[in-house]
């Protein structure tokens, strides 16, 4: 019997160990991620990309619609442009590891983390207020003057009108946007690494979701 309890007993302690060890690497993993957006070196981006991400690891982006398109990829180079872009112009992405739900079986992971993008004119290329003002209506223009368009004047009208009300609220506000933003990916463990096959970024919707088909 004693023998029975100490065999259980080391089973028990192994697969704790065992457990640690795994969350250890998948955490690991999270971590190089999360730096990555920290530091926003895109010098060493490339590198950063082939510690975490498979060659043909799926990026799913908040602008992704449809894949192949925009902000859904499957391939090394394209990923790079969209991290780049993410980089360069997104503003600061806060990643909140001690809020990180990890799942795993075997050597895959699903993983689940919040986070908060700040973004304003100084830290990304956030435009102003009165550069978005100029903007507005410089597509306001090319709305009016697409005569090639499906929409009649009334669908053009309420167009406008909706942009025009949307940029109008939003720098009422003030130029920097703080927003919440959902991290979720698939990792799989291969030589004792941890990577992503599959990353998704969205962001929490309410009412109306802002696109139609």
């Amino acid at each position: 019997m004693k023998n029975i309890i100490s065999i259980i007993f080391t089973v028990l302690i192994y697969i704790n160990s065992y457990s640690q060890e795994e969350l250890k690497g998948i955490m690991h993993a999270l971590e190089i991620f999360k730096k990555g957006y920290l530091e926003r070196d895109t010098s060493k981006l490339e590198k950063w990309y082939d510690n975490i991400f498979y060659e043909d690891a799926e990026l799913i982006g908040t602008y992704a619609i449809e894949p192949g398109e925009i902000e859904w990829k499957n391939n090394k180079s394209e990923s790079l442009k969209i991290f780049e872009r993410d980089w360069v112009g997104w503003g600061n992405l806060a990643i909140e590891l001690s809020k990180a739900h990890i799942n795993y079986s075997g050597n895959f992971a699903w993983i689940n983390v919040p986070a908060i993008i700040t973004r304003n004119p100084n830290n990304s290329r956030s435009r102003t207020a009165e550069e978005s003002y100029s903007n507005m209506l410089r597509n306001f223009d090319e709305i009016i003057g697409n005569n090639e368009s499906d929409l009649n004047s009334k669908n053009k009208l309420h167009l406008i009108a909706y942009y025009a009300n949307l940029v109008m609220y939003q720098y009422s506000i003030g130029e920097e946007y703080i927003w919440p933003i959902r991290i979720s990916g698939v990792l799989q463990k291969e030589n004792d690494r941890w990577k992503f096959r599959q990353i998704h970024f969205s962001y929490p919707n309410r009412g109306f979701p802002n696109v139609r088909n």
